[in-house]
C-alpha cells in the first residue's frame, strides 16, 4: 500500500497551483459562503447570568428575512429591540455586532448584556 503525504493548505501556505489564489479568495468570501446560499433557519440558544437568550433567524441569499428573540430576562426590551433591528440585515458577524453595539445608546442601563450578548452572537455564527 502507497502512503501519501498530507499537504496543509492555510491561507498563509498556498499551494502553487494556477489560479489557487484567485478561487481562495472568491470561496472565502461572503458572498460565496451566504449571498448564494439556498434559504436556512438558524436557532441560537444561551442561558446568560441576566437570562436566557433564544435567536430564531430565517435567512435567505444571505439576508435575515425574519429574526425573533425570546427570553427569561426582567428587562426584555433591548432584546426585542434586536430582533426589530436585525430583519433586512445581512447574516454577518460583524453586522450582527454592530446591531447590537447601536443599542448601547438607547439602553445605556444593560451595556454589559449587549457586550455580552454581541460577542456570544459572534462566536456561534462563525
Amino acid at each position: 500500500m502507497r502512503s501519501v503525504d498530507a499537504e496543509v493548505i492555510s491561507p498563509d501556505k498556498t499551494p502553487d497551483l494556477p489560479n489557487f489564489a484567485e478561487t481562495f479568495a472568491r470561496q472565502s468570501s461572503w458572498e460565496w459562503n451566504f449571498g448564494q446560499a439556498p434559504a436556512f433557519s438558524h436557532l441560537l440558544d444561551e442561558r446568560f447570568t441576566w437570562g436566557g437568550v433564544e435567536l430564531h433567524f430565517d435567512v435567505e441569499k444571505g439576508v435575515i428575512t425574519r429574526a425573533q428573540v425570546f427570553t427569561d430576562s426582567l428587562n426584555p426590551a433591548p432584546l426585542e429591540a434586536l430582533g426589530e433591528r436585525l430583519q433586512g440585515c445581512q447574516y454577518r458577524v460583524d453586522v450582527l455586532e454592530r446591531a447590537c453595539e447601536s443599542l448601547i445608546a438607547e439602553f445605556p442601563a444593560q451595556k454589559g448584556e449587549l457586550r455580552e450578548l454581541a460577542a456570544w452572537m459572534a462566536q456561534a455564527v462563525r
